[in-house]
């Protein structure tokens, strides 16, 4: 289930938001402070950098972004370890925004300004949490 999200450019690169979003997450649960750690934070190959890896890290989390191969297609000496296993689970992340671009206008990107952009990714989000918590039964 979607919990945030942060807008960039479209030229800007991803990671460059990485520290915002996990800054931005606070999940509630037990009483007590919101959640803001967890056991792993996954990631593509887009992430796999030294500045992304000690962010994760400095909040308390291991990374979980495989390396990238080089070349001649040999992993670089001393790339970190990798759980495949654990990873496949970040389906999940791919699978959420294939169900936000069922919303057009968040497919295309027809808003010119950020906040409107993200204002219609919340509606999205919205949506989808009330499918999963009100399902239709006829």
């Amino acid at each position: 289930m979607p919990i945030t999200v942060e807008v960039t450019a479209g030229q800007t690169h991803e990671s460059t938001m990485l520290e915002a979003l996990l800054d931005s997450v606070s999940i509630r649960g037990k009483p007590g402070r919101p959640r803001q750690r967890f056991e792993t934070v996954s990631g593509d190959k887009a992430y796999d950098g030294a500045p992304s890896r000690e962010a994760i890290r400095a909040r308390g989390s291991q990374p979980l972004i495989p390396s990238r191969k080089r070349r001649d297609g040999t992993y670089p000496p001393g790339a970190p370890a990798f759980d495949k296993d654990k990873y496949k689970r970040r389906n999940v992340v791919e699978r959420l925004i294939g169900r936000l671009k069922e919303f057009r206008r968040v497919a295309t990107r027809y808003d010119k300004l950020a906040e409107s952009f993200k204002t219609f990714i919340i509606l999205g989000f919205i949506r989808i949490w009330l499918k999963h918590l009100l399902p239709y039964t006829a």
